[in-house]
Protein backbone atom coordinates (compact mmCIF):
# COMPACT_ATOMS: atom_id res chain seq x y z
CA UNK A 1 0.00 0.00 0.00
CA UNK A 2 1.44 3.20 -1.08
CA UNK A 3 -0.53 5.40 1.66
CA UNK A 4 0.31 5.34 5.01
CA UNK A 5 -2.65 5.76 6.70
CA UNK A 6 -1.13 5.84 10.01
CA UNK A 7 0.07 9.60 10.30
CA UNK A 8 2.24 8.93 13.51
CA UNK A 9 2.10 11.99 15.51
CA UNK A 10 6.09 13.17 16.07
CA UNK A 11 6.84 13.43 19.89
CA UNK A 12 9.15 16.08 19.05
CA UNK A 13 5.87 17.87 16.92
CA UNK A 14 3.13 17.23 19.71
CA UNK A 15 1.05 19.65 21.04
CA UNK A 16 0.35 20.52 24.48
CA UNK A 17 -2.37 17.74 24.87
CA UNK A 18 -0.73 14.95 22.77
CA UNK A 19 2.54 15.59 24.60
CA UNK A 20 0.08 15.39 28.01
CA UNK A 21 -1.17 11.80 26.69
CA UNK A 22 2.59 10.64 25.40
CA UNK A 23 3.91 11.21 28.88
CA UNK A 24 1.41 9.10 30.66
CA UNK A 25 1.61 6.37 27.96
CA UNK A 26 5.44 6.80 29.19
CA UNK A 27 4.62 6.27 32.38
CA UNK A 28 1.73 3.61 32.28
CA UNK A 29 2.91 1.59 29.23
CA UNK A 30 6.38 2.63 28.34
CA UNK A 31 5.93 3.54 24.85
CA UNK A 32 3.10 4.53 22.17
CA UNK A 33 1.37 1.09 21.46
CA UNK A 34 0.41 1.49 17.97
CA UNK A 35 -3.27 2.61 18.34
CA UNK A 36 -2.28 5.92 20.13
CA UNK A 37 -0.75 6.99 16.82
CA UNK A 38 -4.47 7.03 15.41
CA UNK A 39 -5.94 8.25 18.42
CA UNK A 40 -3.22 11.26 19.60
CA UNK A 41 -5.52 13.01 16.80
CA UNK A 42 -7.70 13.11 19.50
CA UNK A 43 -5.86 13.90 22.39
CA UNK A 44 -9.14 14.26 25.05
CA UNK A 45 -10.07 10.66 23.39
CA UNK A 46 -6.66 9.26 23.84
CA UNK A 47 -6.20 10.07 27.27
CA UNK A 48 -9.24 8.61 27.78
CA UNK A 49 -8.16 5.46 26.04
CA UNK A 50 -5.06 5.55 27.66
CA UNK A 51 -6.99 4.82 31.48
CA UNK A 52 -8.29 2.60 29.70
CA UNK A 53 -5.93 0.43 27.78
CA UNK A 54 -3.24 0.54 31.10
CA UNK A 55 -5.84 -1.18 33.30
CA UNK A 56 -6.40 -3.90 31.00
CA UNK A 57 -2.70 -4.42 30.37
CA UNK A 58 -3.00 -4.70 33.94
CA UNK A 59 -5.74 -6.14 35.12
CA UNK A 60 -6.40 -6.68 38.86
CA UNK A 61 -9.23 -9.55 38.27
CA UNK A 62 -7.94 -11.20 34.98
CA UNK A 63 -4.78 -12.89 35.26
CA UNK A 64 -2.96 -12.19 31.48
CA UNK A 65 -3.90 -15.78 29.74
CA UNK A 66 -7.86 -14.36 30.44
CA UNK A 67 -7.31 -11.23 28.91
CA UNK A 68 -5.68 -12.74 26.39
CA UNK A 69 -9.01 -14.75 25.74
CA UNK A 70 -10.80 -11.90 25.43
CA UNK A 71 -8.56 -9.96 23.38
CA UNK A 72 -7.69 -12.85 21.05
CA UNK A 73 -11.46 -13.66 20.68
CA UNK A 74 -12.52 -9.70 19.89
CA UNK A 75 -9.55 -9.46 16.81
CA UNK A 76 -10.75 -12.50 15.89
CA UNK A 77 -14.14 -11.56 15.77
CA UNK A 78 -13.52 -8.37 14.15
CA UNK A 79 -10.60 -10.33 11.57
CA UNK A 80 -8.29 -8.03 12.61
CA UNK A 81 -4.98 -9.30 11.51
CA UNK A 82 -2.77 -7.20 13.02
CA UNK A 83 -4.03 -7.85 16.52
CA UNK A 84 -4.43 -11.20 15.53
CA UNK A 85 -0.67 -11.80 15.39
CA UNK A 86 0.54 -9.80 18.49
CA UNK A 87 -1.96 -11.13 20.55
CA UNK A 88 -1.47 -14.78 19.44
CA UNK A 89 1.87 -14.48 21.14
CA UNK A 90 1.43 -12.80 24.01
CA UNK A 91 -1.39 -15.25 24.47
CA UNK A 92 1.08 -18.00 24.21
CA UNK A 93 3.48 -16.05 25.96
CA UNK A 94 0.76 -15.65 28.77
CA UNK A 95 0.69 -19.53 29.21
CA UNK A 96 -2.68 -20.32 26.74
CA UNK A 97 -2.89 -23.68 25.78
CA UNK A 98 -2.62 -23.77 22.36
CA UNK A 99 -5.34 -25.64 22.01
CA UNK A 100 -7.14 -22.46 23.28
CA UNK A 101 -5.13 -20.75 21.29
CA UNK A 102 -5.69 -22.73 18.13
CA UNK A 103 -9.74 -22.83 18.57
CA UNK A 104 -10.36 -19.34 19.59
CA UNK A 105 -8.29 -18.30 16.10
CA UNK A 106 -10.81 -21.13 14.09
CA UNK A 107 -13.85 -19.45 16.03
CA UNK A 108 -14.92 -21.96 18.01
CA UNK A 109 -15.39 -22.06 21.93
CA UNK A 110 -12.19 -22.83 23.07
CA UNK A 111 -12.67 -26.44 25.49
CA UNK A 112 -11.00 -25.45 29.00
CA UNK A 113 -11.74 -26.46 32.32
CA UNK A 114 -12.18 -24.20 35.37
CA UNK A 115 -12.22 -20.39 35.87
CA UNK A 116 -10.03 -20.33 32.09
CA UNK A 117 -13.26 -21.90 30.65
CA UNK A 118 -15.91 -20.18 32.34
CA UNK A 119 -13.97 -17.06 30.90
CA UNK A 120 -13.88 -18.56 27.70
CA UNK A 121 -17.67 -19.46 27.98
CA UNK A 122 -18.45 -15.91 28.98
CA UNK A 123 -16.43 -14.18 26.30
CA UNK A 124 -17.96 -16.54 23.60
CA UNK A 125 -21.18 -15.47 24.59
CA UNK A 126 -20.93 -11.61 24.91
CA UNK A 127 -19.02 -11.85 21.51
CA UNK A 128 -22.34 -13.36 20.03
CA UNK A 129 -24.75 -10.64 21.39
CA UNK A 130 -24.53 -10.90 24.96
CA UNK A 131 -28.01 -12.86 25.11
CA UNK A 132 -27.56 -15.50 27.88
CA UNK A 133 -30.61 -17.04 29.98
CA UNK A 134 -30.53 -16.08 33.95
CA UNK A 135 -29.02 -19.89 34.80
CA UNK A 136 -26.00 -18.87 33.02
CA UNK A 137 -25.80 -14.95 34.07
CA UNK A 138 -26.17 -16.56 37.46
CA UNK A 139 -23.13 -18.77 37.27
CA UNK A 140 -21.14 -16.10 35.67
CA UNK A 141 -22.05 -14.21 38.64
CA UNK A 142 -21.56 -16.70 41.33
CA UNK A 143 -17.95 -17.72 39.84
CA UNK A 144 -16.52 -15.01 38.17
CA UNK A 145 -18.30 -12.32 40.06
CA UNK A 146 -19.54 -8.47 38.51
CA UNK A 147 -15.78 -7.19 38.75
CA UNK A 148 -15.03 -10.48 36.04
CA UNK A 149 -17.88 -9.15 33.93
CA UNK A 150 -17.07 -5.71 34.48
CA UNK A 151 -13.89 -6.46 33.12
CA UNK A 152 -14.39 -8.86 30.29
CA UNK A 153 -17.29 -6.35 28.90
CA UNK A 154 -14.59 -3.20 28.83
CA UNK A 155 -11.51 -5.04 27.57
CA UNK A 156 -14.16 -6.32 24.66
CA UNK A 157 -15.15 -3.13 24.14
CA UNK A 158 -11.63 -1.49 24.20
CA UNK A 159 -10.52 -4.14 21.74
CA UNK A 160 -12.98 -3.65 19.83
CA UNK A 161 -12.08 -0.15 18.87
CA UNK A 162 -8.53 -1.22 18.80
CA UNK A 163 -9.68 -4.14 15.79
CA UNK A 164 -11.23 -1.73 13.92
CA UNK A 165 -8.83 1.15 14.18
CA UNK A 166 -5.66 -1.15 13.12
CA UNK A 167 -8.22 -2.51 10.18
CA UNK A 168 -9.51 1.01 9.19
CA UNK A 169 -5.63 2.02 9.48
CA UNK A 170 -4.47 -1.43 7.12
CA UNK A 171 -2.10 -2.28 9.75
CA UNK A 172 -0.26 -5.15 8.64
CA UNK A 173 1.41 -8.52 10.80
CA UNK A 174 5.31 -7.60 11.11
CA UNK A 175 5.60 -10.85 9.08
CA UNK A 176 3.13 -10.30 6.86
CA UNK A 177 4.40 -6.83 5.94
Amino acid sequence: MAYDRLARIDPGQADAAQQKVIAQLGAGRGRIPTPFNIWLHNPRLAEGMEIIGTHIDRSPVLSEAESEVAILATAVHWNAPYVIANHRRSALKAGLPEAVVAALLEKRRPSAEGRLGLVCDAVGDLLAGGTVDDERFARYDRELGRAVLAELLVTLGYFTAVSLAMTLHAMQPKEAA
